[in-house]
Order: C-alpha cells, then structure tokens, then sequence
C-alpha cells in the first residue's frame, strides 16, 4: 500500500470510532459541488473532545475529500485531480448570539496532473499544517451569517466562505453565500443560493446550492448538495 493508500486507511479507522461546531454531539458531514470545470466531493466528522459541555470546549475534526480543477501552467491546460485527508484538533465557544472555533492539524493531499506540470506547487504526494476558523452569529430574530476561513502552508491554499440565511419556517431557511479559494496554480470566487431543509422529527440536515463560478480557466455556473446530521 503506497503512502496515500496508509494515509486514507488511517483516517477511514478515526472515522470508525463537518463544516461547523454547534453542539457538543458528533457531527456527520458530506457533499458534492461541480462545476463545468471544477468538482468537489466530501465526507467529515466533528466529535467532542474530554470535558466539552454546553458548547466549549475542544473537538477533533477529520476529513476526506476527492477534488479536481482546471488551470493553465507550464505545458499548457492542466487537469489537476486530488485525494485529501486531514486531522485536526480544535477549540470552541458560545458567543452571545452564536459560536466560534479554531483548528489546527495535518493535511495530506496526493495531487496527480495531466499533463505534469513540474513547476506547481500542488503537486504529488504533500503533508501540510493547515489552520482554520469559523464563526456564526445570529443577527436578528430569524437572521444568521456564518463564515469559514482555512488556509494550508505547504500548497499556498486558501478557502473561506460568508453564507448569510434566513429562517423561513421551523424546518426551512433560505440564504446566499460568497466563496473564494485558490492555490498558487489557480484562484475562484462563486457566489450563490442555498436552501436548507430540516425536519423537525429528524436530526438530519439537507441542502441544495446553486450558483455561478468565475475563474480564469472557465467561469461556469454550479450546483452542490450538502448533508449534516448530528448523533
């Protein structure tokens, strides 16, 4: 088993014993995002750590993901098709009106392009420390935003979001959101809606996003779909 074979092993066993910290249950996460030229697909959990009551306290968080984009380098047009796994220990809190956390960990990403682009950045098997912050506060009765921010030293990569919703009914919340991300090979911004479902007799939580993406390689419009369900 090669290096990213272990790796991914590993952290499907710490997903035997994500996105926001908001309870002190474990959190399941998982989505799919795509674009014309871009794709994102993921699986995480969030699970509270020794002595976290009422919203404080630490949490581990671990992720897989399987992504891809488009950019121009070096030879020319560039398919860049991605396996990521991370570990993250992380801190946090109740506000007022909401909560906040920070995390830090390892990130581990094996990047295969086509054709090779010897001079990225992203590139190969890479093992990175990466940082992340999150916020959400309620700003009115039936009003919240919500914001994420991650960045990974070794890749230069970035992510951060501003989704703000409103709360339609007990079950049902409507919003919009703005993205950017990008590494030293490619850089985005989409913006778009989203449509949040919650049943009040389950502790699932659905959503559907739509939106546009604009990008140097191709600006495209995109769809995605996001799952939650604490335990």
């Amino acid at each position: 088993m090669n290096l990213k074979g272990c790796a991914i092993f590993a952290l499907v066993l710490l997903l035997l014993p994500f996105q926001a910290v908001r309870a002190d249950d474990s959190y399941f996460l998982s989505g799919a995002e795509a674009s014309r030229s871009d794709y994102y697909t993921y699986v995480g959990l969030i699970v509270p750590g020794p002595g976290r009551e009422n919203g404080r306290g630490f949490f581990q968080r671990y992720w897989l993901d399987r992504f891809g984009y488009e950019y121009v380098g070096g030879p020319g047009e560039v398919q860049a098709d991605v396996w990521g796994g991370e570990a993250a220990l992380g801190y946090g809190a109740p506000t007022p009106g909401g909560w906040w956390s920070v995390s830090m960990g390892l990130r581990y990403t094996d990047t295969e392009l086509s054709p090779d682009d010897l001079e990225a950045t992203a590139r190969g098997q890479q093992t990175s420390a990466k940082f992340q912050a999150e916020l959400e506060h309620r700003f009115a009765p039936d009003w919240r935003v919500s914001t994420i921010a991650s960045y990974t030293v070794k890749q230069n990569q970035y992510w951060g979001r501003v989704r703000v919703t409103h709360e339609l009914a007990p079950a049902w919340s409507v919003g919009g959101e703005g993205v950017v991300n990008g590494n030293d090979e490619t850089d985005a911004t989409a913006t778009g809606m989203i449509l949040l479902w919650h049943p009040l007799s389950s502790s699932w939580t659905w959503g559907l996003k739509l939106g546009y993406r604009f990008q140097e390689y191709e600006d495209s419009p995109f769809a995605g779909l996001e799952l939650g369900n604490a335990f």
